[in-house]
This record gives structure tokens, C-alpha cells and sequence, in this order.
């Protein structure tokens, strides 16, 4: 049925209506008075500043009022536009006809002037704008406001619906038939919403519920206070209704589709969930501080450690309250205050930015505490017990500055404390005596009897040293037979009381194992700042003095002469013997296995550099060695040797690998990272069988370049390994600064003796620091079985020595590698 043109004014009117609801208190905020008519004139929405500027009673203006009484109420004067109220109210007449904007002067009830503006609207309507002619006035385009509202209304993301005072439909957009999947000519204005709801139910929108039953829980939305529930439809969308009072003429209802937001709200609980259940089971502590430092969470591990209750720990509760109950509950030791322990976390993890905190806990458990900065200013701690960790690091400390096989200091110790020694002889001009002691006919007793005798020996020999030196010395084992002591020089006479104390203290017989050994040991001096003023320079000399006192018959103590420098003739001869030597084909490489603890089968081969001088035989790496990295003739000699090792290592089985020693000289110049790619491209060896033993002397010097040219390598496929670990530094900082492959322990661990159980704690340690790290660890020089049971039940992965053993050629090796294969399938 066609649309009459009354039906049609009928409609807009009642649009217009609902849309000015919408704005009803933003028109209550405007300076100017607004009045919305009906094609009547009748009062469809006004302000409150419309009754200011009017002075009318408040119960004199209300919807569906006559525009005319208002006006009539007005006074009339010469001044005013008209004469008289009927004169205007014809004019208005006259001027609604032509539908255009028009404007009258009335004076109100108090005789100020009001300046009244026409403006038709769509519909037959009228927007009438009342301001006092002398008072501000700023001109609003409702006709631009109206049309915007009604845009935004019918193209809004959500959907809208207005319902009257009787719950009949008086407006809806696109959006909320489109939310409910109705049609257009489904839904009709003055549709009640009983009837709207059980055509969603015949729709299949909602299940299982009937229209009555329906109606009764929305009703419970439609009341004087806005209110909001969740839908949940049949096909799975969830939609949030918000139904809005507008006065006592009925709601506006909001439908918005929270489908998405739903889904990840819930994902975001599941998240959460998992985020607590991790939480709960992580073996670290963790706590979540706002930018004051006040708690956000924490995990079960956390109230463990520092034995606090949720209570204590809850969210809102400051940091400096936390280590309050901690201390009340005895966790640190006694003496700390709160306070020291608040000001100390923020000087160092947060002013300072220290990585790690480590606190000691009155239960001797240490706690490592590494605080995180959060994006929004708060930080997250995580709080870790490294009581065993730092247990195993201070034994390899240990380790590292003490010598285990004597519990002496070692090298590195003794450098460090003649350092001291030399800036107290600078600093006071005092004396200091440097003296280098050797074993005399030690090898010969090592060679006849064994290492293990040879090793009792020593630690009967370090025993007497230790109780014959005084008070204020240091003495320390170098390595092998080699002592060296440290001696402040109170007067020209007790150095030399000091050596024949030395001397005489070993010089009574030594029973080891029914043998009784007669020793003795030979003693070089060398004094600063007379015969140097530098660690490098004072060893030197006392090891000049030493070869004259094994020179000069042994069992004697010498002094550094500048004459002994003639030893530095002979080390210029082997320098220039070694010189000739590679070009005259004179070095040579033999081979030794190391072999898995877990299969008994060969996993790598050990290349090791031998010389065979024509005149001297066999010249021991330990004398040549020293001078060919002293010269860089160790460059083109360790080229040469991985060059040689490679292409013997390209013939043996293909799940064998050859490790070849590096030299921290091999470093210095560029180019080893070509020169071994390129070795191996010419060999064709693939790159994960060749493996790089290094000693942490080279990682000692500090250079970044040795270190990338490491990382270098190891990209290319190739395995790092640190070799002889245990006889320098051998930190865990070293550990750290590059991802070993390998570390081999010193045959000095595992050589036995009277301090076997040490050693076995010792090699231990390691092997379960390389298992934590990651680090497969090798043990060398084994010579027994008592050796090899030592370092399986240590958990090392591999062994090297003499017990499956003497290193052979390349001629041999491939036998080796085969009889090793061969005994372990049948094992």
C-alpha cells in the first residue's frame, strides 16, 4: 500500500522526535535557549536555559506545549519587531509557509531582549534558537547536527534500536538487523518487543526458551538505571545489550557484537591460568614490583625461599616490608637491618644496573637475584638458589689458583702474589728474593717407579718445602718438579739461610711405597730490583741461575749472574735449528686416541708435534715448542701440522675427528680463519671433523680479535676445545666468554696419589660444571685402570693416555683406530 504524504510527515516526525531525545542533555549544555517543534508547533524537545532566557515557570513549558502560548507570554513594545502577539503570530504563519529562515525581536518577562531565530527542519519541523541580543552568541547548525546524528545512527557499528514508553519499536539502523539476521521488512516500527523476541526465537537466534520466558529476563534490563547483559545466541556470537532510559518516554538499546572479545577474554583466562600454573612450578622465585617497588605478584618458589605467607607477600605490599618479614622470619643473617638490605638492592641492581645480586641466607643457601626493568616501570625479579653452582665455582676457583696435586698455589697465584711482592719493593724500596727450585733426577725416579710414586714424591717434597720457608714467603708449585718461592729480604744474609734451610729439608731419604728415594733439588735466585724490576724478567733470571746450579752439579743454590746469559747462546742455536728444520722435513706428527667412556670406541684423534733433529734425536715439544712461539716460527709450523693432520684425518673413518693444538701466536696474525678454511677445502676434511684444542692462555691476553676469530670457526662447523683445564685460570668467567665443545682436565687430576679422593672431587666438579654447561669434557694422561675407573665414576665423557697406548704414526693409527672399533663391538 502506497505511503499517504500525512503518513509519511507522520513518520519523520516521530523520527525526528527520537533522535532528539538522543541529544536532549547536550542540548541542556548549550548558552543559547532551543526549542524543537512538530509540523504543529507543538513542543517536541527544548532546554533548560529556553525557561532562563523566557523567564517562564518551569510547569509552563512542556512537550506538546503550543509554541503560541509561549510567545503570548512575551511582552510587546515599540522596540519589539511587531506591535502586538497575533501581528507576529501571523507573520510566523506567513513565514512557515515559505519554509525559510526568519528571525523576531521579543522583549521577555524582565524586558531584555531576546532575539528569536526560525529554522525548518526535515519532517515540517522547526528549530527555534532564543538568545538575549546583547549576550554572547554563537551560531550552531542543528539542521548540520541533526544530519550528522541520523548519519551516525544509521551506518554506527553496533545496533541501535529506540524503544517507546510502551516498549514499541520507534527506531532501528541496519547494524541490529543485520546483528539478528533479519530481514528489512521483518521488523516494523510500532512492533512491540514481545513480538520482536519470539520472532528471534522462531528464527532460530535463541533455543530453547519461549517468548514469555524470554521476555521476563529482558525485562529486568528496561528500568530507570542503564543496565547491561551478555546474549549468547545459537550459532555462537555473544552480543552485549545495553539498554538506556531516555526520561519516561521510553529506552535506547545498544547491541554490540563482543563475539572476538569473548573469545580472547577467554583465551586471556586460559593464558592467565597457565601463566599461574607455570608460575606455581617454576624452581626459580619470582616477584613483579610496580614502579614504586610495591608488590604486583608472586610465586610459591619466591614465599619458600624467604619463608613468607601470602599475607605477607600480598599485592600493594612494599619491598623493604618484604625483607622486614624475611628478617623477622630469620631468613638472613643476624645483624641486617631492612633498611641496609633496601638501600643495597636499589645502589646496585637499579642505580647501578648490576646483572646479579647474590645474598647468603642464614641457612648458608646462596640466592641469586636478577631484577628485570618492565616496559611500564616496574621490574620483575627472579630469585634463584646457585648454593651447589656456587659451590662448584669456587672449587674450580680453588682449582684454578692451587695446584692439585700439592694444595700449593700455582702459577697463576704466585704471579699474582710477586705482582704484590714487586709494588711493596717500589713502594718502600725494599728487597725481594725470586727463587726457582727444581727436583733434581726426578724424571729418572718418574720413569723407573711410575707417576703415581712420582707423585707421593712430590707431595713429600712440597710438605718440607712448606714447613722450611717463613712466615711472610709464598711458595708455590709451577707445574712438573718446579718450585718457586717469594722471599722479602730482611738482611744480605738470610736469603742464603733460606736456600740451605731448602736444600737441607729434602735431603734426608723419602720412603714412598717400600722405596726409599734420595732427592735433592737445585735452587736459582734472581733479586729485585737488582736483577729486574718485572715478573717476566725476575723469572728469567732466576731460571738462568737455576740451569747453572744443575750445571754446576746440583744440590746447590746459585745466584743470577749477568754471565748467564751465555744459555740464551744455546736457545739462539735452537732457534735457528728449528728454523731449518721444517723446510728439511724434520718434524713429523704421531697420533693418540681418545675414547668415549660410554661406547669404549675412538670418537677423536690427537695430532702431536714431534721433532727429529739430526744431531740431537728426538727433541721434546716442551724445549722447542717455548722458542717457536717466542720466534712466530710457530705460525708456518702449526700451518704445516693442521695442513698434515687434516689430510691423514680425510682417509680414516668418517665418524673419527683430529684434534690439532692451536697456539695462542697462531692468533696474532690475520688470516687463520682462511688459512684453516682453506686447509680443509684443499684436504677435503669436513669441517665438523676437525676440532681446535686451545689453552686459556689464549683467551688470558684479552683480545677481542682471537675471540671473534673463534666464534669464526666454530661457525664454520668446526669444535673448540680447551685444553690442559685446570693448570692456569681456568675460571668460569673463561668458560663463559665462548661456547667450548671440549674441555680436556689435566693429566695432573688424574694422576693419583695420596690425594686421590681430592682429585677424584676435583675432576668431578668439572665434569658435572661441563654436563651443566653443556661442555663434554675429556680426561687425559691415563696410564691405569685405577685411572680410568677414577674418572668414569667422575662422569667424564672421554679418556687420553698411555692406557690404550703409546702415540703412533699415521701408518699405524688406522690399526688403532680399527683394534679400538673392533674390542668395543665385541665388548
Amino acid at each position: 500500500m502506497p505511503v499517504t504524504r500525512g503518513q509519511r510527515i507522520q513518520r519523520e516526525d516521530d523520527e525526528l522526535d527520537i533522535l532528539l531525545s538522543l541529544h536532549a542533555i547536550a542540548l541542556d549544555g548549550m548558552t543559547d535557549g532551543i526549542c524543537v517543534l512538530d509540523s504543529e508547533l507543538r513542543i517536541v524537545l527544548f532546554n533548560s536555559r529556553l525557561l532562563e532566557i523566557t523567564g517562564s515557570q518551569p510547569n509552563s513549558v512542556k512537550t506538546g506545549t503550543s509554541l503560541r502560548g509561549i510567545l503570548e507570554e512575551l511582552r510587546s513594545d515599540q522596540s519589539d519587531s511587531f506591535s502586538s502577539a497575533a501581528q507576529m503570530w501571523r507573520h510566523l504563519q506567513e513565514a512557515l509557509r515559505q519554509r525559510k529562515t526568519f528571525e523576531v525581536d521579543r522583549r521577555n518577562a524582565t524586558g531584555a531582549m531576546i532575539r528569536i531565530q526560525w529554522r525548518p527542519v526535515a519532517g515540517d519541523g522547526w528549530v527555534s534558537t532564543w538568545r538575549p541580543i546583547s549576550g554572547e552568541y554563537l551560531q550552531h547548525d542543528l539542521e548540520a547536527q541533526f544530519s550528522r546524528l541520523r548519519e551516525a545512527f544509521a551506518n554506527s557499528t553496533r545496533g541501535a534500536c529506540l524503544y517507546d514508553a510502551q516498549k514499541r519499536l520507534a527506531a532501528y539502523n541496519d547494524q541490529y538487523l543485520k546483528i539478528y539476521g533479519f530481514e528489512r521488512g521483518d521488523v516494523k516500527l510500532g512492533m512491540s518487543y514481545k513480538d520482536i523476541l519470539a520472532l528471534a526465537i522462531r528464527r532460530g537466534i535463541y533455543a530453547d526458551v519461549t517468548p514469555e520466558d524470554l521476555l521476563q529476563s529482558r525485562d529486568a534490563l528496561f528500568t530507570t538505571e542503564p543496565a547491561t547483559r551478555s546474549i549468547n545466541l545459537t550459532d555462537g556470537r555473544v552480543v552485549q545489550l545495553t539498554v538506556h532510559p531516555i526520561g519516561e518516554d521510553g529506552w535506547a538499546c545498544d547491541y554490540e557484537d563482543i563475539t572476538i572479545r569473548v573469545r580472547h577474554e577467554r583465551e586471556l583466562q586460559e593464558h592467565n591460568q597457565l601463566l599461574d600454573a607455570v608460575l606455581s612450578h617454576m624452581t626459580h622465585g619470582l616477584c613483579a614490583y610496580d614502579q614504586n617497588l610495591r608488590v604486583i605478584a608472586v610465586n610459591r618458589r619466591y614465599l619458600e625461599i624467604y619463608g613468607l605467607t601470602e599475607a605477607e607477600a600480598r599485592p600493594g605490599t612494599s619491598l623493604l616490608d618484604l625483607m622486614a618479614g624475611s628478617i623477622a622470619h630469620g631468613v638472613h643473617r643476624p645483624g641486617i637491618t631492612a633498611e641496609e638490605m633496601f638501600l643495597d638492592f636499589k645502589a646496585r641492581l637499579i642505580e647501578n644496573k648490576e646483572p646479579v645480586l647474590h645474598r647468603t641466607l642464614a641457612n648458608g643457601r646462596i640466592i641469586a637475584v636478577r631484577h628485570q626493568p618492565m616496559a611500564n616501570g616496574g621490574w620483575v625479579g627472579t630469585y634463584e638458589d646457585v648454593t651447589e653452582r656456587a659451590q662448584a665455582e669456587e672449587n674450580i676457583s680453588r682449582m684454578a689458583r692451587h695446584d692439585a696435586l700439592t694444595g700449593l698455589p700455582n702459577r697463576v697465584l704466585f704471579r699474582e702474589q710477586m705482582s704484590e711482592g714487586l709494588a711493596r719493593v717500589e713502594s718502600y724500596n725494599g728487597t725481594m728474593a725470586v727463587m726457582y727450585l727444581d727436583l733434581d733426577n726426578f724424571k729418572t725416579i718418574n720413569d723407573s717407579l711410575g707417576h703415581p710414586t712420582g707423585d707421593k714424591l712430590l707431595q713429600e717434597v712440597a710438605s718440607r718445602l712448606g714447613a722450611a720457608v717463613g712466615r711472610g714467603d709464598t711458595i708455590a708449585r709451577l707445574g712438573g718438579d718446579e718450585f718457586a718461592i717469594l722471599h722479602p729480604v730482611e738482611d744480605d744474609n738470610d736469603i742464603d739461610l733460606l736456600a740451605r734451610r731448602l736444600i737441607n729439608s729434602v735431603s734426608d731419604p723419602i720412603l714412598v711405597d717400600d722405596h726409599e728415594l734420595n732427592t735433592s733439588i737445585s735452587i736459582g735466585i734472581a733479586i729485585a730490583p737488582d736483577h729486574g724490576n718485572s715478573s717476566n724478567q725476575l723469572m728469567k733470571s732466576a731460571d738462568l741461575a737455576l740451569y747453572r746450579a744443575k750445571a754446576q752439579g746440583r744440590n746447590n743454590y746459585k745466584f743470577f749472574e749477568p754471565a748467564m746469559d751465555v744459555q740464551l747462546q744455546a736457545r739462539r742455536a735452537l732457534e735457528t735449528d728449528l728454523r731449518r728444520a721444517l723446510s728439511a722435513g724434520e718434524f713429523h706428527l704421531v697420533y693418540q686416541p681418545q675414547i668415549s667412556l660410554a661406547t669404549n670406541k675412538p670418537v677423536a684423534i690427537e695430532a702431536l708435534l714431534r721433532w727429529n733433529h739430526p744431531e740431537r734425536g728426538l727433541v721434546e715439544p716442551a724445549e722447542f715448542i717455548p722458542v717457536a712461539e717466542e720466534t712466530g716460527l710457530i705460525v708456518p709450523l702449526g700451518q704445516w701440522a693442521l695442513r698434515q693432520a687434516c689430510s691423514d684425518a680425510a682417509r680414516w673413518p668418517s665418524g673419527i675427528r683430529v684434534a690439532v693444538n692451536l697456539s695462542p701466536a697462531q692468533f696474532r696474525p690475520r688470516g687463520l680463519v682462511s688459512m684453516v678454511t682453506q686447509i680443509l677445502a684443499a684436504t677435503g676434511l669436513p669441517a665438523h671433523r676437525l676440532e681446535l684444542e686451545i689453552t686459556e692462555a689464549l683467551l688470558m691476553q684479552q683480545d677481542e680479535s682471537s675471540v671473534n676469530a673463534l666464534h669464526q670457526l666454530r661457525a664454520l662447523g668446526l669444535r673448540i676445545a680447551m685444553d690442559d683445564f685446570g693448570t692456569g685460570y681456568s675460571s668460569l668467567s673463561y668458560l663463559r666468554s665462548f661456547p667450548f665443545d671440549k674441555i680436556k682436565i689435566d693429566q695432573s687430576f688424574v694422576a693419583g696419589g695420596s690425594k686421590r679422593l681430592q682429585s677424584e672431587a676435583i675432576v668431578r666438579a668439572v665434569a658435572e660444571l661441563g654436563l651443566s654447561l653443556g661442555i663434554e669434557t675429556t680426561a687425559e694422561g691415563i696410564e691405569t685402570d685405577e685411572q680410568l675407573d677414577l674418572v668414569r665414576r667422575a662422569g667424564c665423557a672421554n679418556w687420553q693416555g698411555y692406557l690404550a697406548g703409546q702415540p703412533c704414526g699415521e701408518s699405524e693409527i688406522v690399526k688403532v683406530i680399527t683394534r679400538l672399533s673392533r674390542n668395543a663391538a665385541a665388548a
